[in-house]
């Protein structure tokens, strides 16, 4: 009988670590991710059952507009509160966003290189059941989920075979394009009970009738000031975080007894903050057929083409990388981003220098280097964009104390990462999802843990970004690292990313990895 023990017992402790191991993933799989919950997306309520009063969202960017979106399936009313004035005009919803006639002063990378995983589609088709055709009208290429990505000149591996021969698709479009194309599905007329104002708001107030709310939103516009009624209220003001400043005036975020709960703290504790010092610089080409067809080294036709090609870099070696893809308008763009080193190019010839000048272990494409010479036909039309990210930033909300029951804030207006992960609309995104997750219960008020809820579900969902990208920063000596470490923080992380060599895409390429 012994004898058998030892020889089932092995077989048996297998079974019951694949079994743990197994829970174990689904915990951190519904946890960590949103992907079970955007099936729930885009199911609207009956009006019967929708939330009495307005929803109010504060800032109508990216994460503003999804936010805005999906508040139309839950309350009666929704308004979008916008400070630059020309977002109210048609230029702001425009087909060809390339011939746009403004800029966004408050999106510092407006016209900067943008990617986007493959996980957003999913919920752009969930959200806006017009968004392939918006798509087609806008020339924004839905394609395959190929990034062309290497690292210190390695090609990455994409996992094709996990899905077939044939990878989930993806959107390819810069910001402009993306932006403009979302407030024209939000804003362009398919949706009542929406309207969007604009001003800048100033501040919020608390309800007369139960302290633990907010009841009215204060707007600056410039015909003076405006009160709007809100039954809820959510930040996406982006890297102003209005809402700190909002809360704080109100009397929030202080515990009433005086004393701070365990594991809570102050409002001016919540916000941690370190600087990357990374700078990037984006080259535009317009770039017409007649050019494009010459590209060689493609995966596929110029008509259809997004990804070009990107060479990322490794800390300890080298702390620049480049970027090159093909977005709507026939336009190309080549963008260069690095690590303590504002010195970037701003020309098609500074750019060759510095491709020519990348330290890899494989030579860069020779391809590559014969699109750059194709360039030069067109090099009359490059415009330059130069953006620095000094700042990554985090406002834990939910280590916060005593906040309304209806505010919530989501996007840049809550975390804010190295954007070389293209995760930043990313975030955007989980903020809406968690925002439906929570109102899809079909309750017509908001209940008094809304709040706490809301950012407990969002942090599970964000801080492994946050996690992540400090982790990877800290590998260069030219970043300043939080108050109270140091840059060997997260070094064993660094290691077993080198073993490894996916960890450089992990913000592209996890939402894959876990569908």
């Amino acid at each position: 009988m012994r004898l058998l023990w030892l020889s089932v017992a092995p077989f048996a402790l297998y079974y019951f670590l694949s079994l743990l191991g197994r829970a174990l993933r689904r915990h951190l799989f519904l946890k960590q991710t949103c992907v079970k919950d955007i099936d729930a997306l885009g199911l609207p309520r009956t009006a019967q059952h929708k939330i009495r009063g307005t929803a109010v969202i504060c800032g109508g960017s990216i994460s503003g507009l999804l936010a805005a979106r999906v508040c139309l399936d839950h309350f009666e009313d929704v308004v979008l509160v916008e400070a630059e004035s020309w977002l109210g005009r048609d230029d702001a919803q425009r087909r060809d966003a390339w011939n746009q006639e403004h800029n966004r002063s408050r999106v510092m990378q407006y016209h900067s290189f943008h990617a986007y995983p493959a996980l957003v589609y999913q919920v752009y088709r969930k959200l806006f059941p017009f968004f392939d055709e918006e798509c087609k009208a806008s020339d924004v290429r839905i394609n395959p989920a190929d990034f062309r990505l290497s690292t210190y000149g390695e090609w990455q591996y994409v996992p094709y075979e996990e899905y077939g021969g044939a990878l989930p698709s993806s959107t390819f479009v810069g910001r402009i394009g993306l932006e403009t194309l979302l407030r024209r599905l939000v804003l362009g007329g398919r949706h009542e009970h929406v309207r969007q104002v604009i001003g800048t708001v100033i501040g919020v107030s608390r309800s007369g009738s139960d302290k633990r709310y907010l009841d009215k939103v204060i707007v600056r516009t410039e015909e003076g000031s405006l009160t709007l009624d809100a039954v809820m209220v959510m930040d996406c003001t982006g890297p102003a975080s209005g809402g700190m400043k909002w809360l704080r005036r109100e009397g929030f975020g202080v515990p009433e007894s005086g004393e701070y709960p365990r594991g809570k703290l102050s409002l001016e504790e919540v916000n941690v903050k370190y600087n990357p010092n990374v700078y990037y610089s984006t080259l535009r080409f317009h770039v017409p057929p007649e050019v494009g067809k010459k590209f060689p080294g493609l995966t596929t036709s110029w008509d259809r083409c997004s990804s070009i090609y990107v060479c990322l870099t490794e800390a300890g070696v080298e702390s620049r990388a480049l970027y090159c893809q093909r977005i709507e308008g026939d336009i190309v763009q080549l963008c260069a981003g690095a690590w303590g080193c504002p010195d970037l190019p701003q020309t098609l010839d500074e750019f060759k220098e510095y491709t020519n000048s990348l330290v890899v272990r494989k030579p860069i494409p020779e391809w590559f280097l014969q699109i750059l010479d194709i360039l030069d036909e067109v090099k009359d039309t490059a415009e330059c964009s130069k953006t620095q990210f000094l700042t990554a930033n985090h406002i834990r909300y939910e280590k916060a104390t005593n906040l309304p029951a209806n505010f919530v804030a989501a996007g840049d207006s809550v975390m804010r990462v190295n954007p070389v992960f293209g995760q930043g609309c990313m975030k955007a995104f989980i903020g809406a999802i968690c925002l439906n997750t929570l109102l899809q219960n079909n309750v017509q008020s908001i209940p008094s843990n809304f709040s706490e809820r809301f950012f407990e579900m969002q942090a599970d969902k964000t801080i492994p970004f946050w996690d992540a990208a400090k982790a990877f920063d800290y590998g260069y000596s030219t970043t300043v690292p939080m108050a109270g470490e140091t840059l060997s923080s997260g070094s064993l992380g660094r290691w077993t990313s080198k073993l490894d060599q996916q960890y450089s895409t992990a913000g592209i390429y996890l939402p894959l990895q876990l569908t």
